[in-house]
């Protein structure tokens, strides 16, 4: 290639147009093309092709993951890999939820290396008329817990897709640029997936982590807002009073409380029974 060709004098203005954004998506990065050829800074006979592999010379990197049998390629210029930047262009309207939050938020650093990401689903599911029995509870926490399949690996990190019901982004905040669960609604997504983060025990270690910034009465209201199938009110309320706060300030979770037992985690081979709560943990 010659030196002096349309792309070679025109790179620092192709760059700035790639650097506008810190991940491109393949389809984001065909658009600079487009308007590099329009404001006639490459040769009309270049191809995008050719066009990215010339990029690729100049320092563009692309990194590659496969979520839900999909490929989803990103491009930058940043010399190492931000994995929240990167994560953070993967699916339109997404956050960064439970403990990928508190790292972010510098609360923690459990796991850092397993980078959550998780939507809300479009339609909200409801389970008002959903009966629950305790022989389903038993038999369904008797069985290993099923994680999602949507997860996988980049670099030195391991990123986990997740969706939610939708709860109109309840408590769903902002921090650095990024989408991030509230430490309130983080509590609320580790208890009821707590079979990402080892036991219960090691849930406990986190609540007590982040215990100065949860707000009791903000976990009420994200737990109704789930509308969950499970009786999580008193789940909630059993791992608070692990933590801390007193029964009176959990009076609301209480008043909740199921007439059915619940579990802490799965497929567990032995338990303690918290008779208050009506827990095994």
């Amino acid at each position: 290639m010659k030196k002096n060709d349309y792309f070679s004098r025109n790179l620092p203005k192709i760059l700035s147009l790639i650097s506008k954004q810190k991940y491109l998506s393949e389809l984001q990065l065909l658009q600079v093309f487009n308007e590099s050829n329009q404001n006639a800074l490459i040769a009309h006979n270049l191809s995008f092709h050719n066009f990215l592999l010339r990029l690729i010379d100049e320092g563009l990197a692309q990194y590659n993951i496969t979520i839900r049998n999909h490929l989803k390629t990103r491009y930058t210029l940043d010399k190492h890999l931000d994995i929240y930047a990167f994560c953070h262009t993967l699916e339109t309207n997404s956050y960064f939820p439970m403990t990928t939050s508190l790292n972010i938020q510098g609360l923690s650093d459990y796991r850092s290396n397993y980078i959550f990401i998780s939507k809300e689903r479009t339609k909200r599911a409801t389970f008002a008329d959903k009966k629950l029995r305790q022989e389903d509870i038993d038999r369904a926490f008797a069985k290993p817990p099923r994680r999602t399949t949507a997860h996988d690996k980049i670099g030195d990190y391991i990123v986990i897709m997740l969706e939610t019901n939708n709860t109109s982004a309840f408590d769903i905040t902002e921090h650095q640029g990024y989408k991030i669960s509230s430490t309130s609604r983080t509590f609320v997504e580790i208890v009821s997936n707590v079979h990402y983060f080892e036991s219960s025990d090691q849930a406990l270690v986190l609540f007590h982590e982040i215990k100065d910034h949860l707000n009791v009465d903000k976990i009420y209201d994200i737990i109704e807002r789930f509308d969950f199938v499970y009786p999580y009110f008193q789940l909630a309320g059993f791992y608070l009073e692990q933590i801390g706060f007193d029964k009176e300030a959990l009076k609301r979770f209480y008043a909740r409380k199921s007439a059915l037992k619940f579990y802490a985690q799965k497929n567990k081979e032995a338990y303690l029974f918290d008779e208050y709560w009506g827990v095994y943990y």
